[in-house]
């Protein structure tokens, strides 16, 4: 291969690694946690960064001028607060946005919820008709992560779930006792630490009666 062909596969590989991350929300510096009740009431917290990746990386390639930073800031602070949820959201300038989020309720036997949206998921609750509530963070590939690593971008953080509930699959750091409760903990130290895998067995009578088959 030639110096110039070598280049060439060189600055597309770079480019392929910027569109995976052309429309995502990326964690840094954070901690978020998960109450989880037996029968599927939860509450959701976050307080950290979020970061913009495409803004992020226009604003190290130096594609911006002062206005034009200021609009785009301005447009995705605008489109957060949109969400009642947030309690706070203050731009730090690059692409990064401090933020404070919290959510609660009842998760139903076919229900989703997610954080930050359905579109630019970084944390999802699912419930499924045969009991189980499944809690997953959103997985960068390989070549995502190196893409945030390669433009700078942290990702480090602590992820809780508190439950008195049966646990049936996790892959946490570590777990903890608290009275009545387990505390499974996520240290994610980079962009290539493991997401949260986590699987409770919901209280009841499953699967549930709305799921049974007519007679």
């Amino acid at each position: 291969m030639t110096m110039r062909a070598g280049k060439v596969v060189g600055l597309v590989a770079a480019g392929l690694m910027v569109l995976a991350l052309a429309a995502c929300y990326l964690p840094n510096k954070f901690m978020s946690e998960i109450r989880l009740g037996r029968t599927g009431d939860f509450a959701l917290s976050f307080k950290g960064e979020l970061v913009w990746a495409p803004l992020y990386r226009e604003i190290r390639q130096g594609h911006l001028s002062a206005a034009e930073l200021a609009g785009k800031l301005e447009e995705i602070r605008t489109d957060l607060v949109r969400d009642k949820r947030f309690s706070k959201v203050e731009s730090l300038g690059d692409g990064r946005f401090q933020v404070e989020y919290e959510r609660e309720g009842h998760l139903g036997d076919s229900e989703q919820v997610t954080f930050v949206r359905r579109n630019a998921i970084i944390l999802m609750i699912r419930g499924t008709p045969n009991g189980l509530i499944t809690i997953s963070g959103n997985t960068l590939k390989p070549s995502d992560s190196q893409a945030a690593t390669g433009m700078g971008l942290d990702i480090e953080g602590e992820f809780r779930i508190v439950t008195d509930g049966l646990v049936k699959e996790h892959n946490a750091t570590m777990v903890k006792p608290f009275g009545p409760y387990r505390v499974y903990i996520w240290k994610i130290q980079n962009a290539f630490s493991p997401s949260p895998h986590f699987v409770m067995q919901r209280e009841g009578v499953w699967p549930s009666k709305s799921q049974e088959p007519k007679k």
